[in-house]
């Protein structure tokens, strides 16, 4: 979120700078996403986790994925998902 307000901000500037109208740019807040990423029990966390263990698997990984990130909006558990998958809704842009 920080690096992302910066960059707008820098642009913003030397738009400003070069008399050049700009509109609002507005963006979405992906920090939810990152925490489910990179957080303290988040996907990667929980990869390296089952990666040490002696028969973890594919199921087992994305089970405790869902299990401790249950209250995550932006992590996609479908009926119709594998019991080995699962989707995140981030914007991409």
């Amino acid at each position: 979120q920080r690096y992302t307000l910066d960059i707008f901000q820098s642009v913003q500037d030397e738009y400003s700078h070069e008399g050049i109208e700009l509109g609002e740019i507005s963006f979405a807040d992906n920090t939810e996403v990152l925490r489910l990423i990179e957080g303290k029990i988040g996907i990667i966390s929980v990869l390296n986790e089952e990666c040490v263990r002696p028969k973890g698997n594919d199921t087992a990984f994305v089970s405790k994925v869902k299990t401790v990130n249950s209250e995550v909006t932006c992590l996609i558990s479908e009926k119709l998902h594998k019991p080995s998958e699962f989707a995140i809704e981030h914007y991409a842009g």
